[in-house]
């Protein structure tokens, strides 16, 4: 089969979603598949509104069996892009969620003509709001083939992802898929008649169950084994709630006074902000920060921590949840979110109210105070995710959309 994957970015280009792309498409092409990808030449998606971001290299180049296609951004006007849709968002006018789309990028010339004209079998898009996804429909349109939109949805990020044209794309897709039932609830209740279809999040589960690299990493930073670590781990941006988590670590210090704090993700301007809100903590040398640690390390980082914590509200999944599980840890979600479809509350991990420290310390503490809970929820969550999580689980269930909707159009 040819696949053409086509995302907003793509390796070395770092996001839950330029991950997701990535390990479809190498584990299809490792299997046999034809894969292409399409994308843009940014390194992060600052690029997309900010001129002043590096590029990586525009053109083609072949990254294990995957054959990538890079296109040059064009980000100028930015700031009359974003009062445009300022103005048109806050006044409702007519067509307001195109001009937000001209601001959100990215904006690639020729892109939908490259996908009509690219052999492929099916064309499978990421994420919303990207506007490249309304390119993709329009070339699979032209070209009479299936698209599929992977948009992995933010249901309370109203200013990004309420958008009628989004809506209206979705019910045109001959599927779209949903990384959790909570993304695929938002949407079936937006997008009449559209095919829906969940399938979560993959990981490597025996490559994140890394003990003896978790002991590793505490003997190098000196962190007895007796010491609870509690790892806050993803990108460091504001939606992601290290605040709050920060707000919890006195009362959490309390009942548990040798506590330790791991943040790690990338996003190394973010930690700058984050250690000065450190140092105005009771023991700022009990927080660690790092910062755009390099994917070899990640299983050591989740094996080195006791339990997770996962404070977003924003994103369609999680996959935090699942790799923390996949180590063998317990995880702290927050209700009314995606982590609340994929955590059962007290089988596999915990719920707490979003944006509440009280709350959080009080799960942090009961965690934190027996091992015999933490060892129960861990192994609960990694038999979990090695049933529904795996790759080796997930991948298949992809590859049998794409081959429904390839067979359903060659019939």
């Amino acid at each position: 089969m040819r696949i053409l994957f086509v995302p907003h970015a793509y390796y070395p280009s770092r996001g839950g979603v330029q991950w997701l792309i990535q390990s479809l498409a190498e584990r299809l092409a490792w299997a046999g598949d034809q894969i292409d990808v399409f994308t843009t030449d940014a390194y992060s998606c600052e690029l997309f509104i900010d001129a002043c971001q590096p590029r990586l290299p525009a053109g083609e180049i072949t990254l294990n069996g995957v054959r990538v296609r890079r296109f040059p951004v064009f980000n100028r006007f930015t700031r009359l892009r974003l009062n445009a849709a300022r103005i048109a968002y806050k006044l409702r006018l007519p067509g307001q969620d195109v001009v937000r789309g001209l601001y959100f990028g990215p904006i690639v010339r020729g892109l939908r003509q490259a996908i009509v004209n690219q052999p492929a079998d099916v064309i499978v898009a990421a994420s919303f709001p990207m506007i490249h996804m309304y390119e993709a429909l329009a070339a699979g349109r032209l070209s009479g083939r299936p698209v599929i939109f992977i948009g992995t949805v933010h249901p309370t990020d109203r200013w990004s992802y309420d958008l009628p044209r989004m809506y209206h794309a979705i019910e045109q897709a001959q599927a779209y898929v949903a990384l959790s039932t909570y993304e695929r609830d938002f949407l079936a209740a937006r997008c009449a008649g559209a095919r829906i279809e969940v399938i979560g999040g993959g990981v490597d589960t025996h490559a994140l169950d890394a003990r003896q690299a978790g002991v590793s990493l505490r003997r190098r930073y000196g962190w007895r084994d007796d010491e609870l670590v509690i790892g806050m781990i993803g990108r460091m941006t504001a939606y992601k709630r290290a605040d709050v988590m920060l707000a919890a670590m006195p009362l959490i210090w309390q009942a548990l006074p040798t506590a330790r704090l791991l943040l790690a993700g990338a996003g190394a301007q973010q930690a700058a902000s984050l250690r000065a809100a450190i140092q105005s903590l009771s023991h700022p040398e009990r927080v660690s920060v790092l910062a755009d640690f390099d994917e070899t390390d990640k299983a050591a980082i989740f094996s080195t921590a006791d339990l997770i914590v996962h404070l977003s509200d924003r994103e369609s999944f999680g996959i935090v949840i699942v790799e923390g599980w996949a180590a063998g840890k317990p995880v702290i979600g927050v209700q009314n979110s995606a982590s609340a479809s994929v955590i059962t509350d007290g089988e596999d991990g915990l719920l707490v109210r979003y944006g509440d420290p009280a709350d959080l310390a009080h799960a942090v503490v009961k965690l934190g105070s027996s091992s015999e809970l933490r060892q129960a929820l861990g192994y609960a969550g990694q038999l979990k995710a090695r049933h529904l999580y795996d790759w080796n689980v997930v991948v298949p269930r992809y590859r049998a959309l794409f081959s429904a909707l390839t067979e359903g159009k060659r019939g």
